[in-house]
């Protein structure tokens, strides 16, 4: 025992794997040795290619999730409190960290603060996990990964672990199984209790409500039941509308996902194969809109 403290708490808790990066750290086997400069500069180019790829992820999550905090003009044409409640739901902090390949992402659901900055927090959050799953399919850098929500310590600075972490760990590993990102069953019975007022108390409910659907609005019963961040759905293609390249995003995507379901098939990979084919059969369904010309809102 140690007087030492870790802080508890509720966390959405995101665990996302950058596909294909295990391969390539395998692909390089020898140790250096001597003044083999060829040899040296393989492994610095190797380690660019792996690590580089999972840092870039890192920073990009905190991008995302930032630019979907940054408070809009509306708040300052609301008035009291409705002013109040829009600003306090656009602070908030994100947590990142890795194990290998793999990038953790925690946001801390701090049961203090106002209702509204608490569902805030899981709509930027599956916002930002929409966001980086596109933008992987886009540079041939598919993501799998798994969302919860639950409880958890922090046990060193930037570091959560708890039930939470596990939750997402299992999603993840083993339900996603190809590049889509799965959301917990309590993240959603937590998002529909909010949506019915069942959870909330204070003078936010109306807006905590509101962004609970919006969250909602951002999954999808995906064919085998399990719930998913819908990356095409109705709330990405709105984000287009400000962010071009978004569309842009999508055609690469699409491109990425059609050649790797021909490049599976053709090599008799019937496990990776069937999973792409899903993959491409949702791409199938939501590219018509994607591919309609943006009209101004």
């Amino acid at each position: 025992m140690t007087n030492d403290t870790a802080e508890f708490g509720h966390y959405m808790i995101g665990v996302f794997d950058v596909l294909g990066q295990s391969r390539k750290l395998r692909e390089q086997t020898g140790v250096p040795l001597g003044d083999d400069q060829a040899e040296v500069q393989c492994l610095i180019a190797n380690l660019k290619e792996t690590a580089g790829v999972v840092i870039a992820f890192r920073q990009m999550f905190r991008r995302f999730f930032e630019a979907a905090a940054q408070p809009t003009g509306r708040a300052d044409s609301l008035p009291e409190p409705q002013r109040a409640e829009m600003v306090n739901a656009t602070v908030s902090n994100v947590l990142c960290w890795g194990v290998s390949d793999a990038i953790l992402v925690a946001v801390p659901l701090a049961w203090t603060r106002h209702s509204a900055a608490r569902v805030g927090d899981v709509f930027k959050s599956l916002l930002a996990a929409g966001s980086m799953w596109l933008a992987g399919l886009s540079t041939n850098h598919p993501i799998r990964g798994g969302m919860e929500i639950g409880t958890g310590i922090d046990i060193e600075q930037g570091e959560i672990y708890g039930q939470a972490l596990e939750a997402a760990y299992r999603l993840e590993s083993m339900v996603a199984g190809y590049p889509r990102i799965v959301v917990g069953s309590k993240c959603v019975e937590f998002l529909e209790a909010v949506r019915r007022g069942a959870l909330v108390t204070d003078d936010g409910s109306r807006m905590a409500a509101g962004l609970a659907d919006l969250c909602l609005a951002m999954l999808w019963k995906d064919t085998d039941g399990h719930m998913v961040v819908d990356g095409l759905g109705q709330t990405m293609l709105k984000q287009s509308r400000a962010v071009p390249d978004l569309r842009d995003q999508f055609s690469r995507a699409y491109t990425n996902v059609c050649a790797r379901d021909r490049e599976f098939r053709d090599a008799g990979n019937a496990k990776l194969a069937a999973r792409y084919e899903a993959l491409r059969a949702y791409f199938n369904a939501r590219a018509p809109e994607w591919r309609t010309p943006r009209t101004e809102p």
